[in-house]
């Protein structure tokens, strides 16, 4: 009787042993007792994804991993559960393998999205989002393109024009700081020039008399102001003659107003104009009688 007890407490502890290894394996593995609700996903490739990976909705755990399995190549089966209590997928849902962390760790986004209620026989295909090594292997191949374009410009050519411009610019810079030959003297020279013009100027300005020249100058403008009143007087002299001659008096009045004269005028120059003319058609026509006594 006592044999049989210890065997059967053997038995239990290694029963108990067992289930415990069991659950606790799977426990470590992630993946749930039972057959709990799964939502299906196809990818072309789930890179690092493991099962027990979890997964999220807007950056919050609602379930994770339980299946990973290949159907192809380019086609891998992934199923993961989630809490019902908190979303309801849908066939309009989608699902992401995101990168989390710097250790290549990946993670399901899931957007349950709107629509029908997701069955157990849908399916819903994936994407697979680019994560932190992708990132960095797409940065250090720009970094290897910048440095192979930075070498081919930085050729042998290059460097030697770069010496050349360096040098012609020290030239340069020495010359414009020369005080003798360079433009600064050039510069001290014009100075130089301007100040004696401006000692000459302040010299002719002193000896300037301003009371000799203030008087010449009213004198000036008493002249002006003489010539300017006899103008005046001469400008109404002549607009009295010509309002004399308007009203015909005078010699000149009664010239400029006579009709009669102009017409006499008028006649007298027709009539020369046609002797004129019958003289140069006849000259013999015309005699002249000369008589000496």
């Amino acid at each position: 009787m006592h044999s049989y007890h210890k065997e059967a407490t053997v038995g239990g502890f290694v029963i108990v042993g067992v289930a415990a290894f069991f659950f606790g394996s799977m426990w470590l593995r992630g993946q749930t007792i039972g057959t709990p609700d799964q939502v299906l996903v196809t990818f072309a490739n789930v890179g690092n994804l493991k099962i027990g990976g979890p997964v999220r909705v807007s950056g919050a755990a609602i379930g994770k991993v339980e299946k990973i399995d290949l159907l192809g190549v380019g086609k891998v089966l992934v199923g993961f559960t989630y809490d019902e209590d908190l979303i309801t997928p849908t066939k309009g849902g989608t699902a992401a393998i995101v990168g989390i962390g710097m250790l290549g760790d990946m993670a399901v986004d899931f957007e349950p999205g709107t629509g029908a209620r997701l069955t157990e026989r849908d399916t819903l295909v994936g994407t697979m989002s680019p994560g932190f090594a992708d990132i960095g292997a797409d940065l250090a191949g720009e970094a290897k393109a910048v440095m192979t374009s930075l070498n081919r410009m930085l050729d042998t050519g290059l460097v030697v024009d770069l010496r050349r411009t360096l040098t012609s610019t020290d030239r340069m810079m020495a010359y414009f700081a020369d005080p003798r030959r360079g433009p600064t003297a050039e510069v001290s020279a014009t100075m130089r020039s301007l100040q004696v013009v401006s000692a000459r100027l302040d010299s002719t300005l002193r000896a300037i008399d301003a009371a000799r020249l203030s008087s010449r100058v009213d004198s000036t403008m008493r002249a002006a102001g003489d010539m300017s009143a006899r103008i005046a007087a001469t400008s109404a002299r002549i607009d009295s003659l010509l309002a004399k001659i308007a009203r015909g008096d005078g010699t000149l009045g009664k010239l400029a107003n006579d009709d009669a004269l102009y017409e006499e005028i008028r006649k007298t120059m027709a009539a020369t104009a046609a002797l004129i003319e019958e003289m140069k058609k006849d000259p013999g026509k015309i005699g002249i009688t000369v008589k000496v006594f």
